[in-house]
């Protein structure tokens, strides 16, 4: 009897041992699993001064750090489950305690942030550098890219190219101890960006896309504008103009207005101009159309024009929706963030409001203006009547994203100095406007 008592101690013991190690496991375990890149934000940095925000989620743990030669551990203080540090020194290691358990942490390779984007859409054969940024406590950054299935896109170091339809994930690591992932969809709704303007571009037909395929569209568009900084930035509206020129497959024809939301003889949306965000290619989008005049249609879908002009336009014939030189401009900028209202082009009239006069400073174009450096691709160019907008800019020429009847529709025409002078007289500047640039590039290849 005495025998099996002592085996019923024991085996009491064992379980109470067993289950204190288990829970102890499972109540220190998330202390060691700890990710420090993925808790730490700073809080600013100024005049070599650095606070860390350490979000420890854990009331139970605090930290420490040392900052020289010597190992001297400073304590540092808590708020919120927040472990704050603030110090000019260059901090060393990092350490966690929790009851009676430390956890030291190097800070070698430390991530503070990174502009890997979430998602990627590319064109089919397309090719991309990946430049990521990185800011990291590090003397030497590696950083990795790895295709989870490399039949539809094949990585080479930092190189990307697009071999198929469909989607993939790809990690990024850095070091070998920071990983990250994105995804990249690759897509035949849109074409691999040319250097050129293509000029031969097929006309839009009606409906030639099914209401999923124009979301997708819509979705795709968002998603560039957001990897280039965002709205509200000068990026933003060279990259809806860039993508609706160079991505998007066919040629938006020219229409001459119906009317718009304001201004101009009729109340009409959607004729000839689109005022909204996303491209007007399915009639779901007839839901947010306010005002119609011979409407509504969808670009590429006939429309009654009232205009007689040349021998292409007669007054009470159909002719293909689309975009008039204002309606692009406008609707460049309100896809790129600012909302700067149904607008037409500029008379240069003081007490008409048109779309050079949306802020920025006006100032004559000229050859000495170009070679400045002044002139930035979303700077727009004007003459009586007719508003364009700059879609890019190098050392000899200067590349116009503008809509003209005899243009068929919004096009990129190349133009060296001394011919865009000749064409317009006046060039709006808008860095007062935009205020920031986001990820601008002067050209997009």
């Amino acid at each position: 009897m005495k025998r099996n008592n002592k085996y019923l101690i024991l085996g009491i013991f064992f379980i109470i041992i067993s289950f204190c190690l288990i829970a102890g496991y499972y109540y220190i375990k998330p202390f060691y699993d700890f990710n420090l890149n993925n808790n730490i934000e700073i809080l600013k940095e100024d005049n070599d001064l650095i606070v860390l925000s350490i979000n420890t989620n854990d009331k139970y743990i605090s930290c420490a750090y040392d900052s020289d030669k010597n190992n001297n551990i400073s304590y540092t203080y808590t708020i919120d489950n927040k472990c704050m540090i603030e110090t000019d020194k260059t901090i060393k290691n990092i350490y966690l305690k929790k009851f009676i358990f430390i956890r030291k942490i190097k800070l070698d390779n430390l991530i503070i942030k990174d502009d890997l984007p979430k998602k990627l859409y590319l064109a089919l054969n397309d090719k991309i550098t990946m430049n990521t940024y990185v800011e990291l406590i590090a003397s030497k950054t590696n950083i990795i890219y790895k295709a989870k299935d490399e039949d539809i896109v094949k990585v080479n170091s930092n190189k990307i190219k697009a071999n198929k339809i469909g989607k993939t994930t790809v990690s990024m690591t850095v070091n070998d101890v920071y990983k990250k992932d994105f995804e990249i969809e690759v897509t035949d709704l849109i074409t691999k960006r040319p250097k050129r303007f293509d000029d031969y571009k097929s006309n839009l037909s009606c409906r030639r896309y099914t209401e999923a395929e124009a979301l997708k569209l819509d979705e795709i568009l968002e998603n560039k504008i957001e990897n280039v900084g965002g709205y509200g930035t000068r990026a933003a509206v060279v990259e809806s103009m860039r993508f609706l020129l160079l991505d998007f497959p066919y040629q938006v024809e020219y229409f001459f207005e119906n009317g718009r939301l304001e201004g101009g003889q009729n109340k009409a949306d959607g004729e000839g101009r689109y005022y909204h965000k996303g491209l007007y290619l399915s009639e779901n989008k007839f839901e947010n159309i306010k005002y119609t005049y011979s409407g509504p249609s969808i670009w590429g879908c006939p429309l009654m024009n009232w205009e007689d002009w040349g021998t292409t336009f007669k007054k009470g014939t159909y002719k293909p929706n689309g975009l008039d030189c204002s309606g692009f401009v406008t609707w460049t900028l309100l896809n790129g963030g600012f909302d700067v209202g149904d607008r037409g082009a500029g008379d240069n009239l003081e007490d008409i409001t048109e779309v050079n006069d949306i802020g920025g400073e006006k100032v004559n174009t000229s050859v000495e203006l170009f070679k400045s450096g002044k002139v930035k691709a979303g700077d727009l160019l004007g003459v009586w009547g007719h508003i364009a907008i700059i879609a890019g800019i190098d050392d000899k020429n200067v590349y116009v994203a503008e809509s003209l009847w005899t243009y068929g529709g919004p096009v990129i025409n190349t133009y060296s100095f001394a011919e865009a002078t000749d064409e317009f007289v006046q060039t709006v500047l808008l860095d007062d406007f935009y205020k920031e640039d986001g990820l601008y590039t002067d050209m997009w290849y």
